[in-house]
C-alpha cells in the first residue's frame, strides 16, 4: 500500500470501538432474556405447586377410606370415600367362571368352510376356514376377531372361553360351527346375515347343558348375593374375590384413611418449603457486576469451561430483591399463618401440627405426623375444613383455597411480565422490551455497517491520493534528472 498503514487493523479497531454502545445493547438484551426465563422457570414450580394445593381443596382428598381383608388369600377390598365405615362378614361360596368348552375335530379340515361365533346376537363373527388351515389357524382368526371369545388349540383340541364371566356370559354359535365341533343351537336367535340371509345363531349347547358362565356367589352379613364377575361393588367398597373356601367367612373392615391424609399434608409441607426455599434463594442471590453477559466475540476467545463458569457469575442474582417474588412469599405465609372461621370454632395450622420455623428460615414449614394423626382420629372434620372450606356466611376461606387464589394471581402477574414458552407471539412486558432490544441492535448494525464502509471509502480515497502524488513525484524526479544531464 502506499501508505505503509495497516488499514485493515486500523479499520478493524475503529469499528470494534464503534461497536461498544452496540454490546451494550445486546448484553441489556440478553440479561431480559435470562430475566424472563428465570420467570418462567419460577412460574413452572409455582404451577406444580399450585397443582398440588388443588388437591388439597376437594373434599375427597380428606374423605379417602381404606378397606382391610383378614383373609387376603380370599379375596381383597377397596374402599372409596362414599364407603360406609364399619365391618362387614363376607363367606365366599363360589368363584363366576367364564363360558368354556373343549372340542376336537378331525385333522382334515374342508376349506372354504364358513361359520358363526361370538358372545350375543350383536356381537357376532363369521370365520372362514382357508384350504391348509389347521386347528391354530382358526384359533388366531377367532382371536383376531375379537368377539370376547379367546381360543386356544392344541394336539388336536380347541377350547373356546369367553373373557366374560357369569351367567351371562355364553357363546352364540350358527348350525354350520355345530357341524365342526358338535352340540346344537340353543335359545335360537335371528340376526342379518352378510349375503342379506339371517343366519340362525344360537346358544352353544353340548348334551344338554348350555356353554355359559356363572356367577359368584357370596354370603354378606348374612344376606345371600349372586355377581356376574369376581370384582364387584356394595356400599362404596369394592371387592375382588380370588379363592373360595366354604364356611370360611371374610372380615372387610372400612375405617379413614388416615395414612393417605397424612402423606398428601406431607407432600403439601415438603413442595411448600422446597418452592419457599428456592424463591428465598433467588431473592437472596449475589450479583456479579463485573460479569457481565458475554458477546459473540468473547466467547470465541474462551473455553466451554470458561463460559460455563463466566455465565454462571453472569445469571446470578437476577431476581435479587424482585417485588414481584417478594410479594407473593409474603401472600403465601399470610394466607398459611391465619386462622379459618368455621361453625366448629376457628382453626389454624399448628392445631393440626404444622408449624413455621425460626425468622432466619424465612417462613419454613415443620409437620408433626403424630399431631395431625391425632387431629384426624379426634376431629377429621376440623383438618378437612381448614384446607377446604368455602367462604362466606361468617367462614373463611380454607387455607388451600386461599393458597389457590394466592398462586393464581401471583402466576398471573408473572405471565404479564414475562410471558409464556407456549405463547407464539409474547406480549408481555419483557417481551416487548426484548423486541425494542432486536430493533436498536438491528438499527445500530446497520450504521455500524455503514460507518466501516465509510472508513474504507476514505482509507481507499488516501491511497490514491498518495499513489497519484507518489506517481507525479516520481516524474518530477525524472525530468530534473535529465535537465541535469
Amino acid at each position: 500500500m502506499n501508505s505503509g498503514l495497516d488499514i485493515e487493523q486500523i479499520v478493524s479497531d475503529l469499528v470494534r470501538a464503534q461497536r461498544i454502545p452496540l454490546d451494550r445493547v445486546y448484553q441489556q438484551k440478553v440479561k431480559t432474556e435470562w430475566k424472563r426465563d428465570a420467570y418462567r422457570e419460577v412460574n413452572s414450580k409455582l404451577l406444580r405447586f399450585r397443582n398440588l394445593v388443588f388437591d388439597l381443596t376437594l373434599e375427597g382428598t380428606f374423605l379417602k377410606k381404606s378397606a382391610a381383608s383378614s383373609r387376603p388369600d380370599l379375596l381383597t377390598a377397596t374402599a372409596s370415600g362414599a364407603a360406609t365405615e364399619g365391618t362387614w362378614e363376607i363367606v365366599v361360596k363360589k368363584l363366576a367362571s367364564a363360558a368354556r368348552q373343549v372340542s376336537e375335530l378331525p385333522e382334515d379340515l374342508p376349506g372354504g368352510f364358513s361359520f358363526v361365533i361370538g358372545t350375543s346376537p350383536e356381537k357376532l363373527a363369521t370365520i372362514t376356514i382357508e384350504d391348509g388351515d389347521g386347528l391354530e389357524q382358526i384359533a388366531a382368526k377367532i382371536n383376531k376377531a375379537q368377539v370376547g371369545i379367546n381360543a386356544f388349540a392344541h394336539d388336536g383340541q380347541i377350547s373356546f372361553t369367553t373373557t366374560a364371566t357369569g351367567q351371562d356370559a355364553a357363546i352364540y354359535v350358527d348350525q354350520a360351527f355345530t357341524e365342526l365341533f358338535g352340540g346344537e343351537l340353543g335359545a335360537l336367535a335371528q340376526v342379518p346375515g352378510e349375503d342379506g340371509e339371517p343366519p340362525m345363531v344360537g346358544v352353544w349347547t353340548v348334551e344338554g347343558q348350555a356353554v355359559r358362565g356363572s356367577d359368584a356367589e357370596v354370603v354378606i352379613n348374612g344376606i345371600e348375593a349372586t355377581y356376574g364377575s369376581n370384582t364387584f361393588q356394595f356400599n362404596g367398597i369394592t371387592v375382588n374375590l380370588l379363592n373360595a373356601e366354604a364356611g370360611a367367612a371374610v372380615t372387610v373392615e372400612v375405617k379413614p384413611d388416615v395414612d393417605s391424609v397424612v402423606e398428601k399434608v406431607k407432600e403439601f409441607v415438603n413442595l411448600y418449603n422446597e418452592l419457599v426455599g428456592e424463591l428465598n434463594r433467588l431473592l437472596r442471590e449475589e450479583v456479579y457486576r463485573d460479569f457481565p453477559p458475554l458477546t459473540q466475540e468473547q466467547k470465541d476467545a474462551m473455553s466451554d469451561k470458561e463460559i460455563e463458569l463466566w455465565e454462571e457469575k453472569a445469571k446470578s442474582g437476577l431476581l435479587r430483591s424482585d417485588s414481584l417474588l417478594s410479594s407473593i412469599l409474603s401472600e403465601m405465609r399470610m394466607a398459611l399463618g391465619a386462622a379459618v372461621e368455621r361453625s366448629g370454632g376457628a382453626v389454624s395450622l399448628r392445631q393440626m401440627g404444622i408449624t413455621t420455623g425460626a425468622w432466619y428460615e424465612y417462613g419454613r414449614l415443620y409437620l408433626d405426623e403424630n399431631k395431625l394423626r391425632s387431629a384426624l382420629t379426634e376431629d377429621p372434620d376440623a383438618v378437612r375444613e381448614l384446607f377446604t372450606q368455602q367462604g362466606g356466611e361468617g367462614k373463611t376461606a380454607g387455607i388451600a383455597r386461599r393458597l389457590t387464589e394466592v398462586l393464581d394471581r401471583g402466576m398471573q402477574r408473572i405471565t404479564d411480565t414475562a410471558g409464556k414458552a407456549t405463547i407464539p407471539y409474547d406480549q408481555s412486558y419483557l417481551g416487548n422490551r426484548i423486541r425494542e432490544y432486536e430493533s436498536r441492535l438491528e438499527a445500530m448494525e446497520e450504521r455500524l455497517r455503514r460507518f466501516e464502509e465509510a472508513q474504507w471509502r476514505k482509507f481507499t480515497a488516501m491511497e490514491k491520493a498518495l499513489g497519484q502524488l507518489y506517481a507525479q513525484s516520481d516524474w518530477l524526479y525524472q525530468q530534473l534528472l535529465a535537465m541535469q544531464g
